[in-house]
């Protein structure tokens, strides 16, 4: 569940004189219990809605005030990029996981040992992004969202992952969940910086959405659903070729 959304209770407990002792008493809880929900930044809609409650506070309004608190994505470290794009199945592994994709699955779809798993896992723990646990269990520690570097090294590696991509859904021709398009308009550039807005705004409803969804269903309930598209001017001479015809 979004951290957000906890730090405002965390501003409305404040607000109203309260502890967490006292939550803890209207709960019928303990306190340990309600400073662990509160760090973990995640329980049960039927105790989110209980919390509201005994403060007071519509469970819609501190959802439409978190969702202002727009949560950036992190960087990783130059050198991180550059490893895992000298690795690909070190970066592939780590999208993976992160999804997430359970670990026996992963070990069945691409024929992986437990010694593949544990290099693997290894090396992401090298880098900080995980932990190697008994039994070759490899957890992720690193679970905020991330962009990348348009310039940085991972960028021949993310173009390919997005090319495979809407070849998959060009070859289904959308099917009854996806969609493929392309059209290409001539238009003033002020014209193009409000489509881009535009753009930015339907990102952010996607990602406010699937925080909604995270936040009431099982993580085997969800589907993960890819955006990729391109807006910008374009020089067809520039990409496409015409070949001198032989006679």
């Amino acid at each position: 569940m979004r951290g957000d959304t906890f730090k405002i209770l965390q501003g409305v407990l404040k607000a109203r004189g309260m502890t967490y002792a006292d939550l803890a008493g209207h709960m019928d809880v303990s306190e340990p219990t309600v400073k662990r929900i509160f760090a973990g930044h995640d329980c049960k809609l039927s105790r989110l809605l209980e919390i509201c409650d005994i403060l007071d506070v519509p469970l819609a309004d501190v959802l439409h005030r978190a969702g202002r608190n727009s949560e950036e994505a992190s960087l990783l470290p130059v050198a991180t990029e550059a490893r895992l794009a000298a690795d690909p199945s070190l970066f592939y592994l780590f999208i993976l996981l992160r999804e997430p994709i359970p670990q026996q699955e992963i070990e069945r779809r691409f024929g992986l040992s437990g010694d593949d798993m544990f290099r693997l896992g290894r090396g992401l723990e090298a880098l900080g992004l995980a932990e190697v646990h008994p039994g070759n269990r490899i957890r992720i520690t690193r679970s905020e969202p991330f962009r990348f570097r348009p310039d940085g090294p991972l960028i021949p590696l993310l173009k390919e992952i997005n090319t495979r991509f809407l070849g998959q859904v060009i070859e289904a021709r959308g099917g009854n969940q996806g969609a493929f398009f392309t059209l290409s308009r001539r238009m003033l550039p002020d014209t193009g910086a409000f489509i881009l807005r535009e753009i930015e705004t339907l990102k952010e409803t996607v990602a406010e959405l699937a925080r909604q969804d995270q936040m009431v269903s099982r993580d085997e309930d969800l589907t993960t659903f890819k955006l990729t598209g391109a807006f910008a001017p374009v020089s067809f001479p520039d990409i496409l070729t015409i070949a001198p015809q032989t006679r």
